[in-house]
């Protein structure tokens, strides 16, 4: 800690934080752009500056120098001045500089009273448009769907490359120069291919880069309401802020959670909402009559639906999209026995073995803040980039973890971001990727390896072998590549135990190892494996600890007795003063003179030795799974979905599940012939359109509940508008409602689960090992009172003719309900209100992001009264340790055109592979053609090239899709691309043969093959459009054999 003197004040401050950090962090508002609490800091747009003293003296006579506070780390007694008038006319005169081409157009800005520039023109007392400068126009590019580009707002603070190309990793956005003019931008007009490219709407601190999709449908910040919410596109539980107006999600944002995602998103889930404002979703219930659905009310449904379930064998199957609340209502409705988490056997023994493993005694299962102070990182049979981006993002911050601790040994601020670049010169922390495909991470990986799944399981346990080798002391472990040479240069190495071996070798010499690993596969042993890895690791680091400890104990007690003599030793020849005053002795026939030439060692001077407190015992281990809720929904407990069907039984209630990603089509046609099926949805899914009854569910932005992260991280989301008063005849309910009222009627009592709470009290109850949700988040009753600011926009904005056949006119908005989650202009920075609450980071003077700073207890850090959710398996009692072992080595099928066998893989696409987000419209858009990969080598030796057909049969069902080419792929497998075809069990036996091109149909005989003849027409809105490639049977195209 340093003291330091603001304008005055004496105030205690972090000495490992700038001047800029720490001014924000006590409530002092500095004006600046370029600088950002995750990117640190470059100095370029020169708003933060302050003036700083030597001495107090030269305080009082107003000697003193401007710097920069975001490149100052404060030093005891330093003296600066905020306030200080030459200090803000040099800020106040560069944001005149900066916005040399802003065309001042807040009224129409596509930001939506998003702006930082705002927040700082206002700071820094810049309140008169003075044209000083020659002003230019730039000409903007075209970036795709998701992303507007408009160079006339740009600044030149350079957060965007900072962001894109340092941070996040992108290589296609850059910054050009032309004598004294720069440019933001792509080389070329096109989409942006990094996955984190819509946080450039946040990082941008004006308009340059603007949301798309929200600017199709105009309106500002100030004009919508939010409410905090948890992203549903993957496992990570990401905090976000979703936005509403007119009852339709308009916008979602990144909201801060210290301990989760912090400051970033990935595009799926800032982009992948749009299912929730589909046109073709449920809004009232739909009854089958006569092969067609009718719209029918809420009582009549309900009555319906009591009439078909009443003394009858009910099974509920849940699924692992859906709230804990609606998937324990279901199991409460059906009973315990009758309940199917909605996963198939594989998919839930995945799941189980993943808590099985992070309940273990002595795993640790880090957050994605904390994987990022990681130094050395496996990522073992995970495309985690696609299957859980925000993770990866992480993954690519551990990376530069050696570039900080070389920067740091020339007492180098992590903060000041071009020096740790420069002293680092390119070094990163040992990242080692292994999985059946290329990866995004491939350009921070120490090595980057392509293999079957099979052998990156054998790998994962060759690893832990050699980490159980290893000596119990880090200065004995010899780095494999020297013991190679010392041995014998001319032996001839098994490749997969020297990568094993050097593997091995960076997780132990690495102050903290990660382990990172999934479900992807399908595989569970690999994740044996990796949970085999981490606990090799604990036991010998835990080892390593415990010798270096008992080291550096006996080396300092020598140190200690040493110095006891030493002091001894001066204690006696103080008392032997007098010997000095003895005359010489006589001559003894010795030669001094030659004993004074005689070499002596010089005394070693002996130091006290520490402990390395930076060297971790214990390792972490992060496994990914396939949704927002998987782990919820197997903690919650349950069947798996074949053997569940395969059961007696006369209605089966699905809630929130699309049942053909568990189990194959034509199976599910069968399973459910003769039998009552009820579908609880908030969409038309391709299998609805045999279901008797469907009742409209809520999404994530008209219900509340609560989800469990593949952290553990149990997280309430929360309502953001309510359907019913945009909607009057709507009957979307929770899920819960609607299955209670059922559930309440057959039961003859009155309907007892009101509000999330009291579902929440029935579940714990029966559920124990559950009880921490009720802490995600204040109960019911949690009202903000007093603190409300109408929802309207403070700054009264002229209007411009481009607005002007924008109809001013506005319905009426929802009544306050006293609650704090009602209007989106609420600010609070007391230290009463739990932070999950906070729906937007409001505070006066902020409307850009950086308004979380307000709210962290320091800038950067954690929220001011705690992070949001609750990790639960902190709080599960522990599991034994226990030794997983190898599977036994067995023959490998692979491809053999020849013989026409094929072995499968599966490969992710962000957007693609995830089934609710391909649903939105403008992502939709932009879906890859669904296609096979082949690797360039493999396809030479079968005889392929890109645009051949490939017929696949396995299953029983065939699926034709065109070959692609990739440079890498598992040698001998066929990449099939999930989410896009209707592959279940990959390892099942598969044939595969080419074809010719399949020719299309024309004309009716297309609609005739498709099912969308005119009788057909009422089902249209049950064709599931996320791009899924059909089975030839059922495709409208026909097949000719080669």
């Amino acid at each position: 800690m340093a003291v330091i003197h603001i304008d005055g004040t004496t105030v205690e401050v972090d000495s490992a934080d700038n001047l800029l950090q720490a001014c924000l962090s006590l409530g002092i508002d500095v004006p600046y752009f370029c600088y950002h609490p995750a990117l640190g800091s470059v100095g370029s747009c020169r708003q933060c500056a302050v003036k700083q003293y030597m001495t107090k003296e030269d305080m009082e006579a107003g000697r003193g120098r401007l710097v920069m506070s975001c490149m100052v780390a404060p030093g005891d007694d330093m003296y600066i001045s905020v306030t200080d008038d030459e200090a803000k006319a040099f800020r106040k005169s560069m944001v005149e500089l900066l916005m040399i081409n802003h065309p001042h157009d807040c009224p129409t800005c596509e930001e939506g009273g998003h702006c930082h520039l705002q927040d700082m023109t206002y700071m820094s007392g810049h309140h008169r448009r003075r044209y000083r400068f020659t002003k230019r126009t730039h000409h903007n590019q075209e970036l795709g769907p998701f992303i507007a580009h408009e160079m006339n707002r740009c600044i030149a603070c350079y957060r965007c490359v900072r962001f894109y190309k340092d941070y996040a990793g992108g290589e296609d956005l850059g910054v050009y120069g032309s004598n004294e003019r720069v440019y933001f931008g792509r080389d070329k007009d096109g989409q942006f291919e990094s996955e984190f490219s819509g946080n450039l709407t946040e990082v941008c601190p004006t308009g340059v880069f603007t949301d798309k999709t929200h600017s199709d449908r105009y309106n500002r910040k100030w004009d919508m309401q939010y409410a905090p919410s948890i992203c549903h596109g993957c496992s990570a539980g990401c905090n976000i802020s979703a936005g509403e107006r007119y009852g339709e999600l308009r916008r979602i944002e990144n909201r801060y959670n210290g301990e989760v995602n912090r400051y970033f998103l990935c595009d799926r889930g800032r982009f992948g909402y749009g299912y929730v404002n589909r046109e073709d979703r449920p809004t009232q219930a739909l009854e089958r009559i006569n092969d067609k659905h009718v719209k029918i009310n809420i009582d009549y449904a309900l009555d319906e639906t009591i009439k078909r379930i009443k003394d009858k064998k009910v099974i509920g199957i849940g699924s692992p999209r859906a709230s804990l609340e609606t998937n324990f209502a279901l199991k409460n409705l059906v009973g315990f026995d009758n309940f199917s988490t909605g996963l198939n056997h594989q998919q839930q023994a995945l799941v189980n073995k993943c808590i099985e493993v992070l309940s273990t005694e002595g795993i640790y299962n880090p957050g994605m803040v904390d994987i990022e102070s990681h130094d050395a990182v496996l990522v073992l049979g995970e495309d985690i980039t696609q299957t859980s981006s925000r993770v990866a993002l992480s993954i690519r911050q551990a990376a530069k973890n050696e570039a900080i601790k070389m920067a740091a040994a020339t007492k180098t601020q992590s903060w000041l971001a071009e020096p740790v670049k420069r002293i680092a010169q390119g070094a990163q922390s040992p990242v080692y990727v292994i999985d059946v495909t290329q990866t995004k991470l491939e350009d921070i990986s120490k090595v980057s390896v392509v293999a079957t799944p099979e052998d990156i399981t054998k790998l994962g346990f060759k690893v832990a072998d050699e980490i159980a080798k290893f000596a119990n002391n880090l200065v004995k472990i010899v780095e494999p590549q020297k013991a190679e040479k010392e041995a014998n240069a001319n032996i001839n190495v098994d490749p997969m135990q020297a990568l094993a071996q050097q593997i091995a070798y960076d997780l132990i010499q690495a102050d903290k190892p990660l382990v990172v690993s999934g479900s992807s596969l399908s595989s569970i042993a690999l994740i044996e494996a990796a949970a085999q890895i981490t606990q090799a690791l604990s036991q010998k680091r835990a080892a390593i600890k415990a010798t270096e400890q008992y080291e550096v104990e006996t080396h300092n007690a020598k140190v200690a007795a040493a110095e006891a003599q030493a002091q001894t030793t001066t204690a006696q020849q103080t008392e032997d003063k007098d010997l000095s005053a003895k005359p010489n002795k006589p001559e003894t026939g010795v030669n001094t003179e030659a004993q004074d030439d005689v070499e002596r060692q010089p005394a070693t001077k002996l130091e006290l030795k520490e402990v390395n407190k930076k060297y971790h015992a214990q390792a972490g281990i992060y496994l990914a799974v396939t949704d927002a809720n998987s782990i919820g929904v197997c903690l919650l407990g349950g069947h798996s979905v074949e053997e569940l069907l395969a059961t007696d039984f006369d209605v089966v209630i699905v809630a929130e599940n699309q049942l053909t990603d568990a189990i194959d089509a034509n199976k599910l046609t069968q399973l459910l012939t003769d039998k009552t099926v009820i579908a609880l949805d908030h969409q038309l899914l391709d299998w609805h359109k045999d279901v008797d009854i469907v009742l409209p569910a809520a999404t994530f932005a008209e219900a509340d509940g609560t989800l469990i992260s593949a952290e553990g991280r149990a997280q309430r989301f929360f309502q953001v508008y309510d359907n019913d008063y945009y909607h009057p005849l709507s009957s979307i309910k929770e899920g819960w409602r609607w299955l209670h009222a059922v559930h309440s009627s057959l039961e003859g009592r009155d309907v007892d689960w009101t509000q999330l709470d009291d579902v929440i009290n029935a579940l714990i109850a029966t559920h124990p090992k559950l009880a921490g949700i009720k802490e995600a988040a204040p109960d019911a009753d949690y009202r903000m009172t007093g603190l409300k600011i109408a929802r309207q926009p403070r700054r009264y904005s002229g209007r411009t003719s481009m607005r002007a056949p924008v109809s001013v006119h506005e319905p009426m908005q929802p009544k306050d309900l006293d609650t704090g989650l009602t209007f989106s202009m609420e600010g609070y920075s007391g230290k009463k209100t739990p932070s999950a609450m906070i729906p937007f980071a409001q505070s006066a003077g902020w409307n850009s992001p950086q308004a979380w700073n307000k709210y962290q207890d320091k800038v950067g850090g954690s929220l001011r009264n705690g992070d949001p959710g609750v990790r639960l398996f902190d709080q599960l009692e522990r599991l034994a340790t226990r030794q997983y072992v190898a599977p036994e080595v067995s023959s490998v099928a692979t491809t053999d055109m020849h013989q026409g066998q094929a072995k499968l893989v599966p490969i992710y696409n962000i957007y693609a592979s995830s089934m609710m987000a391909s649903r939105s419209p403008v992502v939709a858009e932009q879906l890859p053609v669904a296609s096979w990969r082949v690797g360039i080598d493999d396809a030479k030796d079968w005889n392929i090239v890109a645009g051949d057909y490939l017929a696949i049969e396995i299953d029983k069902q065939q699926i034709t899709l065109p070959v692609e080419l990739v440079g890498y792929l598992a040698e001998g497998c066929i990449g099939y691309p999930v989410g896009q075809v209707s592959i279940i069990h990959p390892s099942m036996p598969a044939s595969v043969r080419k074809v010719d091109a399949p020719i299309t149909m024309m004309g009716g005989l297309a609609n005739d093959a498709s099912g969308n003849s005119e009788n057909g027409s009422g089902l249209n809105s049950f064709e599931d459009n996320n791009n899924r490639a059909a089975p030839v049977s059922t495709a409208p195209t026909t097949t000719q054999e080669a």
